[in-house]
């Protein structure tokens, strides 16, 4: 017999070991220095005979949207047991949360998938899309020279909380799918224990400094012969053309590699050949739109118009139905209507429309959206554009 509840304060180690049998991984860290980050009352548990047997939490969040940001719920610490699987753990304790966070009244959940098959069937659908890139040396010339008056200096780790924090939310700001790094993470990673470990790998850190002000950072790891780049933030273009100059021109190294950047990044347009720049493309932020009527109205249009949404959504009946939504450069209202519908959306494909990854267009040719007046999609298109694309540069 399973039951489902939320874990106690005792239970909490129990709950964390479970999380890390079912993915094969030992805990990384002490799980009193967890504690604190992690709301009971936020989790989940299934358990079979008192044993652990699945879980999951989330975080109440800050996530940034077209034009200005919102409240979401974080999902985090997803697992069943190899013990359990196929037996519906998983659509329970799903199902269970999003009844869960519409009750609390945030309009979103989001969660980053490690199996990207699995939270469709639950309303996910992909808000954020980066890219991996590899150059190799010889083509990572720019194609004409650029003015960056300021110097490349190096960061200790202990000291990445003073500047690295305010670069990284300049370097974000109207970027939708962005998650400002919290400051007891910055924390955690300047005490990581590989900065006090030999050999190679290590991270380091290195910022773009101009007029006494930081203007933009990295952080990679050399694993000779490549550089591998785990972050790069630039406030202004002098920072980025800089930053990645300095990547690219390190002794001793053949290829420059980056792990996550956006798909509208400019720094292929830098480039003298960008044919030679390796780019393979994978989801990043999966989002859940869990109150349609009130996310409509909480992000900007670029245009101003009116369209009948219908909704189509499973698992959320007051999501069920049609939105009359109108947008101008000022805001948006929108409310419940037994009019005839524009377009026909499924809540999976509301996401990627909504954040800016994919336009209504393009998901009508997918066959998850459907235009039911003529011109409607194009329309909706305009509404929905974003100026810069949504991107997802830290997990949460």
């Amino acid at each position: 017999m399973l039951e489902m509840r939320n874990v106690t304060a005792d239970e909490f180690v129990h709950w964390l070991r479970a999380e890390s049998r079912a993915h094969g991984n030992r805990l990384a860290h002490d799980p009193e220095e967890l504690r604190p980050h992690f709301d009971l009352e936020r989790s989940i548990a299934v358990f079979e005979n008192g044993d652990i047997v699945g879980g999951a939490h989330s975080h109440r969040l800050e996530m940034s949207i077209p034009g200005g940001s919102t409240v979401v719920a974080g999902v985090s610490n997803v697992e069943v047991q190899p013990t359990h699987r196929r037996r519906g753990v998983m659509t329970m304790m799903m199902r269970r949360q999003i009844n869960d966070v519409h009750e609390r009244g945030e309009p979103f959940a989001a969660l980053f998938a490690t199996e990207s098959i699995i939270y469709g069937r639950f309303g996910y659908g992909v808000g954020s899309v980066h890219e991996q890139w590899t150059l190799e040396r010889q083509h990572n010339g720019y194609a004409r020279p650029q003015d960056s008056p300021g110097r490349i200096v190096f960061v200790e780790p202990a000291d990445i909380m003073t500047e690295l924090p305010e670069v990284f939310r300049r370097s974000t700001v109207d970027r939708p799918a962005v998650f400002q790094r919290a400051m007891h993470h910055w924390e955690q990673d300047s005490r990581a224990p590989e900065h006090r470990q030999g050999g190679s790998g290590g991270l380091f850190y290195a910022a773009y400094e101009s007029d006494g002000r930081v203007d933009g950072y990295v952080t990679y790891r050399t694993r000779r012969p490549s550089l591998v780049v785990n972050e790069l933030m630039a406030a202004t273009k002098e920072a980025n053309a800089a930053l990645w100059r300095f990547c690219f021109d390190m002794d001793l190294i053949e290829r420059t590699e980056a792990i996550k950047r956006p798909v509208d990044d400019p720094m292929p347009w830098l480039l003298a050949d960008p044919r030679r720049l390796q780019r393979a493309t994978r989801d990043g932020l999966w989002v859940r739109v869990v109150d349609a009527r009130a996310a409509l109205e909480l992000r900007s249009y670029l245009a101003s118009d009116r369209v009948v949404l219908e909704v189509r959504d499973d698992l959320c009946p007051w999501n069920d139905g049609r939105f009359e939504l109108a947008t101008s450069l000022s805001g948006a209202t929108c409310r419940a209507t037994g009019a005839s519908p524009d377009v026909i959306v499924a809540v999976s494909a509301l996401a990627p429309a909504y954040m800016g990854a994919a336009s209504f267009s393009t998901l009508a040719q997918a066959g998850l959206v459907e235009e039911c007046t003529p011109g409607a999609l194009l329309r909706a298109d305009r509404m929905f554009a974003v100026q810069y694309r949504p991107w997802t540069p830290y997990n949460f």
